[in-house]
């Protein structure tokens, strides 16, 4: 928990040593598009009303600039993300900290939230340490339920629905899926960089299939199924739908980016010779241990190219270029890199973060039915909801 030396407003934030400890590669992104980059079941235009408030560029100067953090950043063009220099998170902690007590913030340790109750004027925070804080106005910045090893917990979430705050059912997202590999072979280990990975899923009301592309083109091959940027970017799709009773979406996987028609070509039996066709998979970028694997799914195992049949060729293409991956399950809040689900942002005041409900408390964070992508857009978001809740609460003394 952080509280500011004026007992006025206190933060409450269970959240700051997973955003620390975390990730540290990346703390911002270089680039945002909220329709591509954001996900939330809540109104699009309640979510740029909060991203209006500062700018991406404005949040960098905050980073940076040694009156406010002065955390020295670099750019990763490839993956369009901001990362410290320095490359530490640990560095990140400290300055967070350096700035915090600088300004006066006090630190309570082993004193978690408990309860939150309101009263004439303010609220009263009950803590595990037995103590109790009062304050005119609160920021709640508890978190999810992804890293509970890091003491995440969705204690926030629990308050606020006693309090009389609806939530849109909570999930893991941007989490590692479960299911077998091509084949029925184990290829953990193998990491892909090329791929073209795409979520489709069905549109009851248009009655069509909507496919939704992932941003990011990385891809590893776990032990018990799959993950990479672009498997968890588009995680949440299969995993909200289960949770949900919904129609399963297809994720399909092109596993070298070369589209359907130059694969043809480089199929063609005519330029095959005696090479084996899984010599060829290999030889045009897929590994080998993938292309074995394919190969023994399409059953052309040792299959000359010169001899591949019509329809042996045609199911090969597919598996080449729109492989769906047969997921089983995911692996949850503990590898979940944040929560989906939350408290509607039409349930805040999306100018302050201030409840519409309690007068005084202010939102942000994972705990708002918003999350971003992989690559610094969840860190974005933290910032960004964080600093208007805060400034919006100084503001209200």
């Amino acid at each position: 928990m952080v509280r500011p030396s004026s007992s006025s407003t206190v933060c409450l934030d269970c959240c700051l040593v997973k955003a620390m400890f975390a990730v540290c590669s990346n703390v911002l992104p270089m680039h945002v598009d909220l329709n591509k980059d954001y996900f939330t079941e809540s109104g699009r235009s309640a979510l740029k009303a909060v991203f209006a408030s500062w700018s991406l560029e404005q949040c960098k100067i905050w980073l940076e600039s040694s009156d406010h953090i002065g955390i020295p950043l670099a750019c990763e063009l490839a993956d369009s993300k901001y990362f410290p220099v320095s490359n530490s998170a640990k560095e990140v902690r400290d300055k967070i900290l350096q700035a915090c007590l600088k300004r006066g913030v006090k630190i309570r340790y082993n004193a978690g939230l408990e309860r939150l109750q309101p009263q004439n004027m303010g609220w009263q925070c009950s803590l595990a340490d037995g103590k109790v804080l009062e304050a005119k106005r609160i920021v709640l910045a508890s978190g999810g339920l992804s890293y509970p090893h890091l003491g995440t917990d969705g204690s926030g979430h629990k308050i606020m629905s006693k309090l009389g705050h609806s939530m849109h059912p909570m999930y893991p997202a941007l989490t590692p899926l479960k299911g077998p590999h091509p084949g029925g072979q184990q290829l953990a280990g193998l990491s892909l960089y090329s791929v073209e990975a795409a979520a489709v899923v069905k549109d009851k009301q248009k009655g069509k299939r909507k496919a939704t592309t992932a941003a990011r083109a990385g891809l590893l091959f776990t032990h018990r199924g799959y993950s990479g940027p672009a498997v968890l970017d588009l995680s949440h799709h299969a995993i909200m739908a289960a949770a949900r009773g919904l129609d399963k979406p297809v994720i399909k996987m092109n596993w070298t980016g070369h589209s359907l028609e130059s694969w043809r070509q480089l199929l063609d039996g005519s330029q095959g010779g005696a090479a084996g066709v899984g010599a060829v998979l290999h030889r045009h970028g897929l590994p080998k241990r993938l292309a074995d694997a394919l190969c023994h799914e399409a059953d052309v195992t040792g299959t000359p190219l010169a001899q591949l049949k019509k329809a042996d060729r045609v199911k090969l293409l597919e598996l080449l270029t729109s492989y769906p991956l047969p997921i089983t399950g995911h692996e949850g809040y503990p590898k979940a890199e944040v929560t989906g689900g939350g408290i509607p942002l039409s349930e805040l005041n999306c100018s302050t973060m201030q409840s519409r409900k309690l007068e005084g408390l202010y939102l942000c964070g994972e705990i708002c039915d918003v999350f971003g992508r992989i690559g610094g857009f969840n860190f974005y978001w933290a910032w960004l909801s964080g600093r208007l809740a805060g400034v919006s609460a100084a503001l209200d003394a």
